[in-house]
């Protein structure tokens, strides 16, 4: 509706053999008119959403349906970079991709996942820059994913195949100035078009040679469980990629005032309570990963350490709890040329930190207390193949799980007398995508699980931990289930995606008889914000297990 600078979304319903049209709701891009709409059917969450390409050269998506429970919304989801005169747009529901055309210049494909980047691909240009004749009008996607458009000036109804990235052409008789198609595949390897005439007002009908495009629907081998986040914590301060790792300190003593810290990797650690707010914020330097162990042995009032891989000077950085406000204590210079991640480590023999560098090497170093400050001792030396970051350890067991960024997870002994050469126990899969980011064992129970990032799907995966041959202690990794975290819209809670860290506790916590999980979150939705951290309830994570 460009007298009122919004746009109308309607529900087309047949009653009675007849069918009528009933507004449900408007969208009004912030002082700014419309270019076209376009809807996204997203059955991860079960929710409509409108994308709005407007003059401003932006996209708005609008979540304005929920499917579920068949009742109209409107909730902003995110803006993102669109193109300067859109002409048209439509989504791919078979690939979740949202397409734009920019009339002067072609086409472009766009992530149509609110937990995505927005990265712009050209699929097919006008020329000088491709081989299309402007201008390229409105798009429409069929039930195979085909993309179809026109092109005002030479009479051609085009269709992009989305599986072999390819482009076949009809050319019409007659004198038309095409604006718009939709089409139906019908029999005999036929399809129907229907076709909008700009210089006549008029719509034609067309009959060409086309057949839906085989195979062209999702991934079918990895099957995930949506579960949702019960709490998100404070936005860091500003965009980009800042928040990384997080790890839970219990408050033994009152575990309501438990707490979450979460590093911002140009700031500092960020201190959150359970519900998310921000406590503190303690700015030391480019902290990347955090780890916390809470031991009698460790000698300070809440037998509390905590480290965390500052990128600022390449060292390890100790705090501690006191009085539940977190207090840095001191750094602990490293010999590496490049610190990244980091995980701690307690047995009867002391505490550590294995910290790592972008080579693949690792450290181990054991802290000593001597008063307020902690110091560290280099005590050995072993390498990955590649470029590590997060890593996990068993400290009953004496087992260290690492990741290897494009490779996948590997084992260790933990204690500093272990052998240092690691073994393989998972490779990268079709459940296991690169890059392997952030872990964290489960203590439950009857059984042990190792959570990691499969930050590649924006997905993350259970292993069950086994120890079952008693002639080799190296323990082996079961698949138990793969999940995705997904929006949850009567809580104005958005997914997660792209993660970094995460970190997971057994410990009953106020509301999480079994635990939490905490997931870093690359791309704040509901509104667009800066990262932050999820919080998940165990008992939604326990779904997913097989």
């Amino acid at each position: 509706d460009n007298d009122q600078d919004n746009v109308v979304i309607f529900k087309l319903q047949q009653a009675n053999n007849s069918w009528n049209i009933k507004e449900l709701t408007r969208i009004s891009p912030p002082q700014a008119q419309p270019d076209t709409v376009c809807l996204f059917n997203n059955k991860d969450n079960n929710t409509v959403s409108a994308f709005v390409p407007d003059v401003r050269g932006l996209i708005t998506e609008t979540v304005i349906y929920d499917t579920s429970n068949n009742e109209t919304i409107n909730v902003s989801m995110r803006e993102f970079a669109g193109v300067s005169e859109a002409a048209g747009c439509a989504v791919s529901e078979q690939s979740n991709t949202l397409f734009v055309s920019e009339g002067e210049v072609g086409i472009w494909s766009i992530n149509a996942n609110a937990e995505s980047q927005a990265d712009k691909k050209p699929i097919a240009l006008v020329a000088p820059f491709g081989s299309l004749n402007s201008e390229i009008g409105a798009l429409f996607t069929s039930t195979d994913g085909t993309l179809w458009f026109t092109s005002t000036h030479d009479n051609t109804i085009y269709a992009y195949n989305p599986v072999t990235k390819s482009i076949n052409n009809w050319q019409l008789n007659g004198n038309l100035a095409l604006e718009s198609v939709a089409v139906k595949y019908t029999a005999n390897n036929k399809a129907i078009a229907v076709l909008y005439n700009d210089e006549t007002g008029a719509y034609t009908q067309s009959t060409i040679p086309a057949t839906p495009v085989k195979n062209a629907g999702k991934n079918t081998v990895k099957k995930l469980t949506h579960i949702h986040a019960s709490a998100q914590t404070t936005p860091v301060q500003a965009f980009g990629d800042a928040a990384d790792d997080p790890a839970i300190w219990v408050n033994s003593s009152n575990p309501a005032k438990s707490l979450i810290l979460g590093t911002d990797k140009r700031r500092g650690l960020m201190v959150y309570n359970l519900q998310g707010w921000l406590e503190q914020s303690i700015e030391i330097g480019r902290l990347n990963n955090v780890d916390v162990r809470q031991y009698p042995s460790i000698k300070n009032s809440t037998n509390t350490l905590i480290t965390a891989s500052n990128r600022t000077n390449n060292s390890i950085s100790v705090l501690t709890v006191d009085n539940n406000e977190v207090k840095h204590l001191n750094d602990i210079a490293t010999n590496l040329s490049e610190i990244y991640g980091m995980c701690m480590y307690s047995s009867a023999t002391g505490n550590y930190v294995f910290v790592n560098d972008k080579s693949g090497l690792y450290q181990q170093y054991k802290l000593s207390e001597s008063g307020d400050k902690v110091t560290g001792k280099l005590v050995r030396e072993f390498n990955l193949p590649s470029q590590p970051e997060g890593c996990s350890a068993d400290d009953a067991r004496g087992e260290l799980f690492a990741g290897e960024e494009d490779a996948g997870i590997w084992y260790i002994g933990a204690e500093p007398t272990a052998d240092n050469t690691p073994v393989m126990l998972q490779g990268i899969n079709e459940q296991l995508v690169d890059d392997v980011e952030g872990m964290e064992i489960y203590h439950g129970t009857n059984a042990r699980y190792l959570v990691v990032s499969s930050q590649g799907d924006d997905s993350y995966v259970l292993y069950k931990i086994s120890n079952n041959n008693q002639d080799v202690k190296t323990p082996s990794l079961e698949f138990a289930g793969k999940f995705n975290i997904v929006s949850d819209l009567a809580n104005g809670l958005d997914g997660a995606s792209e993660t970094d860290g995460l970190t997971v506790t057994s410990k009953a916590l106020p509301g999480y008889p079994e635990g939490i999980l905490v997931v870093q979150d690359g791309y704040n939705r509901l509104p667009q914000q800066p990262q932050n951290f999820k919080i998940i309830d165990w008992r939604e994570v326990k779904k997913a297990i097989k």
